[in-house]
């Protein structure tokens, strides 16, 4: 059963593609411009030029116009006479939302900026006086997820071929000779089997895990990774195999939903599947910056500020695109969710929609107080990119403590955990340090085909596996 739940008590700052606003200007002294913000959902909104904004002033002040109607906003700055001294910087324009069509929606803001240059008109810094302009803004609305109906078929859209999936490399910190090793490696949460979750930091942390849990969000929009729009993982959990499993990932991207589940079945918003095949090159998920594969026995999706891969079972990674870091990542202002810590206030575990019954969960230590020698195969050196950054550039927490989980105390791990285990500590630490992902796992069936048609019978079915096997 999918759940298709997002639950926001507070004001979020919406991207900046709602907004119309150049991204450069270009001025000669003297010129006279009308520097010009354009909203189509907008109740209230300035222009204001090398302010700090305060989010949480911004984020009070949006209630104040969440109950007005929303429409074509538009506010202007003019600069007459430019000159560098005075018009020179960065002007940021700020549109407050409010309710569509009579009903309230979330509080809510979008901000855009514009860096203005004032040239010498005796030594110009380029050759054309034209602004650049802006691509044309894309419609949204506010941050309300779909519910899902009925499950029908959807064809995907035309794929990208200049945005490959596989896997994306991020930047080094520095150049790589012929006989030197870029020191650094990324930032990666993932889920494994027993509830353990190893979070950016490298921690692995047991939680009593139930029904849906926030995995990784980053809510405010426009702080200085100029992330352009909200964006929220959820992980759903179940039993299965005796132990706690991760059922699905649910993406909420902008204003659009959609979820991987058992059995490597993507289902859009509606219910609708998205068929994906092995060997095919990503496609686009519809309105959506996001690109999906399946290869290396994994659902791949890319959505530009992060990658998430599930193994249709029960284990998932996240991982943030950035530069390749020598530095602990610091979690930020609108960061939530188990991949970054379990401070969620009155939320247990971060969990979120049904709270009860079969959906109860407890902060009590749920970690597994017996050790299991046999789990030392998952503790292993640190590779040389790794040396000296700490333990989230590691890669043996999560496995470790994994593995004592599902064969704690009288458990014994069966040969599907097994596998799912091997397998999700190697693509851990492949996404970590940006080696390929394909691979061996020796507790795995040495014929793929058998254990990608296990995972495929137990979900949901398809008309068509993500697969070729006979």
């Amino acid at each position: 059963m999918i759940r298709w739940t997002l639950v926001l008590l507070f004001a979020v700052q919406l991207h900046a593609e709602m907004i119309n606003f150049p991204e450069f200007i270009e001025l000669q002294a003297g010129d006279y411009y009308e520097l010009i913000c354009q909203s189509d959902e907008g109740v209230k909104g300035r222009i204001v030029k090398d302010e700090d904004l305060d989010e949480n002033e911004l984020l009070t002040e949006s209630y104040r116009y969440a109950k007005g109607k929303t429409g074509t906003f538009l506010i202007g700055e003019k600069i007459a006479n430019a000159n560098k001294k005075e018009h020179e910087g960065m002007y940021t324009c700020i549109v407050f939302h409010g309710s569509r069509d009579g009903k309230l929606i979330i509080p809510s803001y979008s901000t855009a900026q514009c860096l203005v240059i004032v040239a010498d008109s005796l030594n110009p810094t380029s050759t054309s006086r034209e602004p650049v302009n802006p691509p044309t803004p894309t419609a949204t609305e506010s941050f309300e997820p779909p519910t899902p109906t009925a499950i029908d078929s959807v064809e995907p859209s035309t794929p990208s071929p200049q945005d490959p999936l596989e896997p994306s490399t991020p930047t080094p910190t520095e150049a790589e000779g012929p006989d030197e090793v870029t020191m650094g490696a990324s930032h990666v949460c993932s889920v494994f089997p027993g509830g353990v979750i190893e979070s950016f930091d490298g921690i692995g942390n047991t939680y009593d895990l139930a029904c849906t849990h926030v995995l990784a969000a980053h809510m405010v929009t426009g702080d200085d990774d100029f992330v352009p729009y909200p964006w929220f993982i959820y992980g759903t959990f179940d039993e299965h195999e005796g132990n706690v499993a991760l059922m699905s990932m649910t993406f909420f991207v902008g204003r659009s939903a959609f979820e991987f589940q058992r059995g490597w079945l993507v289902s859009l918003e509606g219910g609708k599947k998205f068929p994906v095949k092995e060997g095919q090159n990503p496609v686009q998920i519809p309105n959506t910056p996001c690109y999906v594969m399946f290869q290396d026995k994994h659902l791949q999706l890319r959505c530009g500020y992060f990658e998430a891969y599930y193994d249709g079972i029960m284990s998932g990674h996240v991982r943030l695109i950035s530069m390749r870091s020598s530095e602990q990542f610091e979690k930020r202002n609108g960061n939530i969710g188990l991949c970054w810590d379990a401070q969620s206030g009155w939320r247990k575990n971060w969990q979120v929609g049904r709270t009860y019954g079969e959906c109860t969960v407890s902060l009590a230590d749920k970690t597994c107080k017996t050790e299991e020698p046999s789990c030392v195969q998952y503790s292993r050196d640190a590779p040389f990119s790794a040396q000296g950054l700490g333990a989230w550039a590691l890669c043996e927490a999560g496995p470790t403590q994994s593995c004592s989980e599902i064969n704690c105390g009288d458990k014994t791990a069966s040969a599907v955990q097994e596998c799912a285990l091997q397998q999700a500590s190697r693509i851990m630490c492949s996404l970590k340090h940006s080696t390929p992902l394909s691979g061996t796992d020796d507790k795995c069936p040495a014929d793929e085909c058998v254990w990608k048609k296990d995972v495929l019978s137990r979900g949901c079915p398809q008309d068509s596996p993500p697969f070729r096997c006979a």
